[in-house]
């Protein structure tokens, strides 16, 4: 008997792993930081193939998320960040050089740790950056805000799927169907935070984007970032298809190849014993 064509690639029957996840490698290092709202497993699959080629892979949980929604809403940028720092840490031990590769608010998080980290991280991947909201939500969350305290007690009730252009891959794609209204108010704070500290980021920079993006508009984000990233050797790429979580959606396996391109030339070259 044949598949139905609506179900679901064979690829994408398995089972949605929202925990963290770490796979051996070496001669380099790779910490994979999720969205606002996200769990590892938008990660997972750009891991996997990043570990099939023989990288060593952290994949962290930010502070709140995978849970209940009340969890997302104790947490902020610091937890957030915390979350991050721990994983960096786990990576450091090995002594290899560092990639981080963020994507939404992975991406400012993974800006962050590039400034404070300097030598320490090698390179940046920005996926999806969230610097910028669109403009009507930003004027939405800005009015919010001004409710003060009580905003912490609001939650909202979001789409039922998530920014991703391939059917299959939103169909399983975990969804936190009520959201604290803190949270998306709290990543503003933070991106205008983490804003002027770009020109300080100085290390070998990928940024990819999608034309189509919902969530986090192209042009704002992508020309901003490059406009003011301090990095000498920088690129951005333009993704067609896809929408926001483009680690898993339509040209997931672009990114893939896109990654592996950039932090071939990071890797530490092994060691050879003297004939």
């Amino acid at each position: 008997m044949s598949e139905s064509d609506d179900e679901p690639p064979q690829s994408f029957k398995i089972a949605v792993d929202t925990s963290e996840f770490f796979f051996p490698g070496e001669g380099l290092s790779a910490l994979l930081v999720h969205g606002l709202g996200g769990t590892p497993f938008e990660m997972r699959y750009l891991g996997e193939q990043l570990a099939a080629a023989g990288i060593r892979v952290r994949g962290v949980r930010l502070a709140g998320h995978a849970g209940a929604p009340y969890e997302l809403g104790a947490t902020g940028p610091d937890n957030w960040y915390e979350s991050v720092v721990h994983g960096f840490e786990e990576l450091r031990q090995y002594g290899d050089p560092n990639v981080v590769i963020g994507q939404s608010l992975g991406a400012v998080l993974g800006a962050r740790l590039a400034v404070d980290q300097r030598e320490s991280v090698a390179g940046l991947v920005m996926l999806s950056a969230a610097f910028f909201l669109p403009p009507a939500v930003s004027a939405a969350l800005k009015a919010a805000s001004l409710l003060g305290p009580v905003v912490d007690k609001l939650y909202v009730h979001v789409a039922d799927s998530s920014d991703i252009h391939d059917a299959a891959a939103r169909q399983i794609h975990p969804t936190m169907h009520l959201t604290p209204l803190s949270a998306p108010i709290r990543l503003m704070a933070l991106s205008a935070q983490v804003r002027p500290m770009l020109p300080r980021v100085t290390q070998p920079a990928l940024v990819i984007h999608a034309k189509n993006d919902h969530t986090c508009p192209v042009a704002r984000n992508v020309n901003y970032v490059m406009k003011n990233l301090g990095s000498t050797a920088k690129r951005a790429v333009h993704l067609e298809e896809s929408y926001h979580v483009v680690s898993v959606d339509s040209e997931r396996d672009r990114v893939v190849a896109e990654i592996l391109g950039f932090v071939d030339q990071l890797r530490a070259q092994p060691h050879r014993a003297a004939v």
